[in-house]
């Protein structure tokens, strides 16, 4: 009887395990996740607790909750304790950042004439586990669930479902396909609401919306764009990886999507750079900037 394949903690999947899409946005947890990957992750040195309490209370968190915060992480994996109550950013959690920084700060949408990516797969029932662990996965790459076993994704994610499918030991499993037009059993927008939660979606969206609705893109002192900048991604990060950026003519009538790219892009090229000078003179010396530049255009 085949089993299925653990997934250690030492094997790559653990990278695709650290992300966390669940967390309440605005919580303590959250905001030092997303300060962690902003500015901690580039800082090669061991970073002082303090200074990470410093940033944490600076984005609206008690010195109280941020220690807590801080203790979870470290559980998670995604900070751990180096000497002298300092902490640095694990190897799979820098995968997971680096990972993170290319969905979150470059926003794709797709044309009518972008191809697809098509993973097909069939597994038993003893593979059951693993059968969860691919629908989790892709789930969080923004895939769209047309059948049992049977996988639609933009094809600009391909190397992400394929990097996903080896990290599971289920590339054996699956095979992919590249197709330029799916031949719809209904309306492009049928197809797109059945395979794809787009009431959700949109729900996330408006959220952020709306989170964001108090939030100017000329504020010039360092400290408040930084509070802003760090809510502001806090409250985006999950969206670019949930939802694919599917063409106009599968969405529905006035889609809040393009409206939150729209203002994500606007603030971040905005607050980006004086939230980092914030940054920089609680960390000190050695922080580099997010080599992921804002496209003018996701």
């Amino acid at each position: 009887m085949r089993c299925a394949p653990k997934l250690a903690t030492s094997t790559p999947i653990s990278a695709f395990g650290l992300d966390d899409f669940e967390a309440r946005t605005g919580s303590a947890t959250s905001i030092i996740r997303t300060i962690t990957g902003l500015y901690l992750r580039h800082r090669r040195a061991p970073i002082p607790r303090t200074h990470v309490v410093e940033l944490a209370t600076a984005a609206g968190i008690s010195t109280a909750a941020a220690q807590t915060a801080i203790s979870r992480l470290i559980d998670k994996q995604v900070l751990e304790n180096g000497t002298d109550s300092a902490l640095r950013v694990p190897q799979m959690a820098q995968a997971m950042f680096e990972r993170g920084s290319r969905r979150i700060f470059t926003p794709r949408q797709m044309s009518a004439m972008d191809p697809w990516c098509l993973v097909a797969y069939s597994l038993p029932e003893t593979l059951r586990p693993l059968r969860h662990q691919i629908r989790k996965h892709f789930l969080q790459l923004g895939g769209g669930l047309v059948a049992a076993g049977l996988w639609i994704f933009p094809e600009y994610l391909r190397e992400e479902v394929d990097a996903a499918l080896e990290a599971l030991h289920a590339r054996a499993q699956a095979t992919i396909f590249t197709v330029q037009q799916p031949h719809f059993p209904a309306t492009a927008r049928e197809a797109a609401a059945q395979w794809w939660d787009l009431e959700q979606l949109g729900s996330r969206h408006q959220q952020f919306l709306e989170a964001t609705a108090g939030l100017s893109a000329d504020q010039a002192d360092p400290a408040e764009a930084y509070r802003g900048y760090v809510g502001m991604i806090d409250a985006w990060r999950a969206l670019p990886y949930l939802d694919p950026g599917l063409p106009d003519g599968m969405l529905p009538e006035a889609w809040p999507g393009k409206r939150s790219r729209q203002r994500f892009l606007a603030l971040s090229s905005a607050l980006r750079h004086p939230a980092q000078q914030f940054a920089a003179s609680v960390l000190g010396h050695g922080l580099k900037p997010d080599r992921f530049i804002l496209p003018v255009g996701r």
